[in-house]
């Protein structure tokens, strides 16, 4: 361990960790990451790599993570005033940056949770899963309603298999991924109804359903 690495702070020590072992997970499985290698990355003690993550498994799950994040550009002011095909078609390019700007990393979650079993990896998939489908409705100035983000969800695993295809395998280009992602979410919003700009189909009876002013009794 260098003498300059010894100087550094605790929050900066626990991120040098974590970007060790997410270099480190992006190449290999978790499996085949032992934690003195973390160490060794990282220019640390295994002791060190203990104290701040406690579990090689714990450290595993930070550093998943961290790389299930969406991304930091922001997205048009005008966004929505364009029609839905356009704001989803933007939408999904917004993501793609996403996935570009952290590679590997953000596509291997995926893969880690059909290799690496435990509830505890799914649930955050599955978090990271529901919060990109409540942007998504976000920025296409829909209603965030359990309905619609959960029809979203299914869109997840095609997306992540498409990043694959495109980052890691080179069958697809980035062109290609958009306009395969950009279709799957129309086509689940199609399944609720939502074709255009109308609102989202309301399958309750009439008399569940909320009244327009004129039909208001007095």
């Amino acid at each position: 361990m260098t003498t300059s690495a010894r100087r550094l702070s605790p929050d900066a020590r626990r991120q040098q960790i974590l970007e060790a072992a997410r270099a480190l997970y992006a190449d290999r499985p978790y499996h085949r990451v032992s934690t003195s290698e973390v160490a060794r990355a990282a220019d640390v003690t295994r002791g060190l790599v203990h104290h701040y993550f406690g579990t090689k498994r714990a450290l595993f799950l930070e550093a998943m993570r961290s790389t299930v994040v969406m991304p930091a550009g922001e997205l048009p002011d005008d966004l929505a005033a364009k029609p839905l095909a356009e704001r989803t078609r933007w939408t999904m390019d917004w993501i793609l940056e996403g996935a570009a700007t952290y590679g590997q990393g953000w596509v291997n979650v995926a893969g880690a949770v059909s290799t690496e079993a435990g509830s505890d990896l799914q649930e955050l998939v599955d978090e990271a899963d529901d919060n990109a489908a409540r942007l998504v409705l976000d920025a296409l100035a829909l209603p965030d309603e359990p309905q619609l983000r959960a029809r979203l969800r299914t869109v997840a695993p095609l997306v992540k298999a498409a990043c694959r295809e495109w980052l890691q395998r080179a069958t697809l280009t980035r062109s290609d991924v958009l306009d395969l992602t950009t279709a799957a979410v129309l086509g689940v919003l199609r399944t609720a109804g939502i074709t255009g700009d109308a609102p989202p189909r309301d399958d309750r009876p009439l008399s569940e359903q909320p009244q327009s002013p004129n039909e208001k009794e007095i």
